[in-house]
């Protein structure tokens, strides 16, 4: 596996003492109670490169002092098995040392404190930060099974943004005085003067396209009930400055790198998304590059003046937008105002025209979905927004959401076993299926939309639309060997699975090397078969339909209406404007 581990600049002297800090971004654990894990993930972890990039310029601004030299490790737990043993070894070099586990989600918690109990026991101090511990204690600080066993465990709690506080974290270490919980909610970075974004090569390694994570801004404007970020990153928009994004760029590009997914939360509504589009644009021109860009933006950011084609133009490739639902009902439940139905099928079109493959999340589970309302959407979701790829999620209230506290406030009984809380588990009661439905239900999304039939008329229209080929094939089938093989959310995916026997769940039996070792050679060499075949089915069809094409008969496949008549189906045609305010 590839480790990460940076010195300062300046060479180190002998009589220096060293502060050694281990960076692990955790999993989380599957049904039999396996970390999952792969050889190379889909998606970089960039919230731990940018943990990274912090730790980095505090090492060459001797943040703890001229006589001692910070060193650093970053593991992302997706794609490298953390051995406690082992890395007890190489904390033991140091004068100083300390583990963060960065980036925590609720899902992930309970696998962090597994993590901490053996370095915690010996001696070392274990801080634990991200998502679940920041939007947990910001809107629920009383919610019991939010950190139950974190003091047990010899773990320490941080809150909040770590750029201004990196310091005082790192002198705590060296003077063994590290505090059981530090809350720095109130004081988030100012992204102006924030160590710049660092690339980090041997992340991007590790994914299967060299992938590059970027951020330029956090926050976002709306307030959707579900949602963390609001109030963990706040609805007030930060950014970086457009140089030093440049500079990232161009050191990404220097080592290969031309996949860059942009994390922030809304890219549309980041105030320098001109500038960092134009600087995309003009990289483009000057490094000879073509870059693959992603991007996550609102349902109304094609209607902002110049986005769509400003995108196009900086090499984006792939965007995320979360439609949610295709209900007014739904969406005003889940205070998602700024969906506009009636306004789909442009927003689809719009970005299918600019050659940009269209992802749409979907909530399944809210209030007034049943079983037959849920295939019905995702019918309006292939034929009538349309979008190419589904990304599906269950309902689920997490700590740090208005949800979740209002889940808190009204007694709503929730499992206690955060490591279900990973939008692919039923975790509260719904109103009208059981648990066993609702999880039955949402798998049957993904096989529902995720069909060859399907896959046929996502190819079409990437012919159609100039939509690149090589991203429809490796999207579809990834998403579509995950979330009905897998059965994982495919942004939890990656090439070739393993299962460690090692870092099984601690209540559950370790199983023999030799049977286990069987088993996962089988059930790889089953996968891959599928993906193989799937594949080829892919390129089949792409010959097919380009053949039609050249018989005039292409738009037969696409499915798509020339005007959008979506507007005067019985599902859209009910939901003006005001439905979904």
């Amino acid at each position: 596996m590839t480790v990460t581990s940076i010195k300062p600049e300046t060479e180190r002297s002998s009589s220096k003492k060293r502060l050694g800090l281990l960076l692990i971004k955790p999993s989380h654990y599957d049904d039999d109670g396996y970390v999952i894990q792969w050889w190379r993930s889909f998606v970089v972890n960039n919230a731990l490169a940018v943990m990274g990039s912090v730790i980095s310029d505090a090492a060459d601004r001797q943040a703890v002092g001229p006589d001692i030299d910070i060193e650093r490790r970053l593991i992302d737990e997706v794609t490298e098995v953390v051995r406690p043993d082992r890395l007890i070894d190489w904390l033991a070099e140091f004068d100083y040392a300390a583990v963060l586990l960065v980036a925590v989600q609720t899902s992930q918690f309970p696998r962090a404190l597994d993590i901490t109990r053996p370095f915690a026991a010996a001696g070392y101090p274990v801080i634990i930060g991200g998502v679940h511990v920041s939007g947990a204690l910001a809107m629920v600080p009383n919610w019991e099974p939010a950190f139950a066993g974190a003091s047990e465990a010899g773990a320490s709690l941080f809150a909040g943004e770590f750029e201004p506080h990196v310091d005082e974290l790192l002198n705590d270490i060296v003077a063994g005085s590290v505090k059981p919980f530090y809350d720095r909610l109130a004081s988030p970075a100012d992204l102006g003067v924030s160590p710049r974004q660092r690339a980090e090569h041997g992340l991007a390694a590790q994914t299967v396209e060299r992938h590059y994570g970027l951020e330029t801004g956090r926050g976002c404007p709306f307030v959707c009930s579900f949602c963390t970020i609001i109030n963990f990153h706040g609805r007030k928009m930060r950014h970086r400055h457009a140089e030093a994004i440049e500079a990232y760029l161009r050191d990404c590009h220097a080592h290969g790198g031309r996949h860059i997914l942009v994390t922030d939360d809304n890219f549309a509504r980041s105030p320098v998304w001109r500038e960092v589009t134009a600087t995309l644009e003009r990289l483009q021109r000057e490094l000879n590059v073509e870059w693959d860009v992603a991007i996550q933006v609102d349902a109304l950011a094609y209607r902002i003046d110049g986005f769509v084609d400003a995108c196009k133009a900086a090499g984006v490739k792939r965007v995320f937008i979360g439609i949610e639902s295709v209900r007014p009902d739904n969406l005003k439940a889940a205070a998602k105002g700024q969906n506009k139905l009636h306004l789909m099928h442009d927003m689809a079109m719009t970005w299918r025209r600019a050659g940009v493959l269209i992802y749409g999340a979907m909530i399944v589970g809210l209030a007034n979905d049943t079983p037959e309302r849920v295939a019905e959407d995702v019918r309006i979701l292939q034929e009538e927004i349309p979008v190419d790829i589904l990304s599906a999620f269950l309902l689920t209230p997490h700590p740090g959401s208005a949800d979740h506290k209002h889940a808190v406030a009204a007694g709503v009984v929730m499992d206690d076993d955060l490591n279900r809380y990973d939008t692919v588990h039923p975790v509260v009661d719904h109103p009208i299926m059981s648990r066993d439905e609702w999880e039955a239900l949402y798998w049957d999304t993904w096989k529902r939309f995720y069909t060859k039939s399907y896959m046929k008329t996502v190819i079409a229209r990437a012919l159609r639309y100039g939509v690149k080929l090589d991203i429809i094939r490796s999207t579809f089938v990834c998403a579509y060997t995950a979330s009905c093989y897998e059965r994982v959310h495919p942004l939890d995916s990656g090439g070739l699975r393993f299962r460690d026997r090692m870092s099984r769940r601690p209540n559950l039996p370790r199983p023999a090397a030799i049977p286990h070792a069987i088993r996962q050679f089988a059930t790889n060499t089953v996968m891959l078969t599928r993906i193989a075949s799937l594949l080829l089915y892919a390129y089949g069809l792409e010959l097919y339909l380009r053949v039609e094409r050249a018989r005039g008969r292409l738009d037969l496949h696409t499915r798509i209406r020339t005007t959008p008549e979506v507007e005067e189906t019985p599902t859209l045609a009910q939901a003006p404007v005001a439905a979904a305010e």
